[in-house]
């Protein structure tokens, strides 16, 4: 029983996987579909699902050119791969990027994701050399047992190391969002997240008040 359950486990696992590929497959081919389309020298926010998930237009303005090019589920490796498709095609004025966060999740390590992201703010030079470039530090996460499944293997520790290292790269201005919503204990507070690492209302209106300001 026990052997026959794992296996269910891992074939809902596998499909879960298969599942999620296809989305972000789709996602992709409908910026390139919007992007025939849409003005440049707008504002651009990539990244993962903590892009994709937040209502930009609600909390920064609707009279802005905001464009959100989040993807669930991707790392820095997705990223690297397709920024141009997900956001240079659009030549923008500014561009904002939030990533790392998943690669944590799959264990990679932190010199591996800050040379990608190197990569990516020269992708940006030479593609759109106009563009200013805006760093977003990684969220952290509540590191408490409920929130355990969703969280994995993410460590705060581990991602504040990486908003050091992304803090002191050149060739972009970093943003620091982190403090913004922590609890005493230095987690994500509860009232900022909705399962200990994607963030609620609260948590978006929070991080927008720090984002207006370069814009």
């Amino acid at each position: 029983m026990k052997n026959q359950n794992q296996t269910i486990a891992s074939r809902q696992k596998e499909e879960s996987r298969t599942d999620l590929a296809a989305y972000q497959i789709e996602r992709l081919q409908s910026f390139k579909k919007a992007n025939i389309k849409t003005k440049k020298a707008g504002i651009v926010f990539a990244g993962d699902s903590i892009t994709e998930f937040f209502p930009l237009k609600k909390y920064l303005g609707h009279d802005l050119p905001l464009f959100n090019r989040g993807i669930a589920g991707t790392d820095s490796i997705w990223l690297q791969k397709h920024l141009q498709e997900q956001a240079l095609t659009l030549e923008p004025a500014k561009i904002f990027l939030m990533i790392g966060i998943n690669d944590l999740g799959k264990g990679y390590a932190v010199s591996d994701i800050v040379a990608r992201i190197v990569d990516m703010i020269a992708q940006i030079r030479v593609y759109s050399i106009g563009t200013e470039i805006y760093l977003l530090s990684l969220l952290p996460v509540n590191e408490n047992p409920q929130y355990a499944a969703k969280v994995k293997i993410r460590k705060n520790k581990n991602i504040q190391l990486l908003n050091q290292r992304i803090q002191a790269l050149p060739g972009a201005e970093y943003i620091d969002l982190y403090p913004s919503l922590l609890d005493k204990k230095g987690n994500l507070a509860e009232e900022n997240t909705t399962d200990g690492l994607h963030l609620t209302q609260e948590g978006y209106r929070k991080v927008s008040l720090i984002l207006k300001r370069y814009l």
